[in-house]
């Protein structure tokens, strides 16, 4: 069984150490995810090699249903063990300002609102409706943006051609982050997660072939 898009499972060393699960989540998260996103809106090649793969026109707002879920793992992933249980929404906006740390420097009352339209009518309404709601559109943000937010119209614009390789590069940083061991607080809230999320370390039952 994959567990990545390059390892097996009867391929990992038991117990594996946390240098292997930060790799783990690493490229789940690359290969599964973010790069099948950036396939999709710019085209390229995918890991491993192979056909190069031309873009999808159309598709934004598929890559929107790829992408944004990272916001929440992310969040989920560096919370603090503090013994208190967040909503989902409050992991998603904590990771969206992770990813994008300008969102911080917004004064509060844009900050509040424009994590509340990425949030209900960016990623609720794709959730559950499968499509965004009233106030976030699709288009190229000016300054190589990803996204950005127009307050007094109440308007969330959001690239889909840019936001899978902003998402990588955050990807690139947590994971350099986390392989270095003084970021001892940072490392314990990662591999709590990732325990509690894979099941870790116990190795997996082995199946037997049909």
């Amino acid at each position: 069984m994959w567990i990545t898009w390059k390892d097996q499972d009867d391929e990992i060393v038991w117990p594996i150490t946390i240098g292997k699960k930060i790799d783990i989540f690493y490229q789940q998260a690359l290969g599964w995810q973010l790069h099948v996103a950036d396939l999709i809106a710019n085209g390229g090649y995918p890991l491993g090699g192979g056909a190069k793969v031309q873009r999808i026109q159309h598709s934004g707002f598929a890559v929107l249903q790829i992408c944004l879920s990272y916001f929440e793992t992310i969040g989920k992933y560096q919370a603090p063990a503090d013994g208190n249980h967040k909503k989902d929404n409050e992991y998603f906006k904590a990771g969206a300002q992770t990813v994008f740390p300008c969102i911080q420097n917004a004064p509060s009352e844009v900050r509040k609102k424009l994590l509340e339209v990425l949030w209900k009518d960016a990623r609720c309404g794709l959730y559950h409706s499968s499509r965004t709601r009233r106030g976030v559109g699709l288009s190229q943000p000016p300054n190589g943006e990803a996204m950005a937010y127009y307050p007094d119209a109440q308007v969330l614009v959001i690239s889909p051609e840019r936001l899978p390789h902003a998402l990588k590069c955050h990807l690139e940083r947590y994971r350099t982050d986390l392989l270095d061991p003084i970021n001892v607080d940072a490392r314990q809230c990662f591999e709590r997660q990732f325990d509690k999320d894979l099941g870790v370390n116990q190795q997996p039952a082995q199946q037997n072939s049909v």
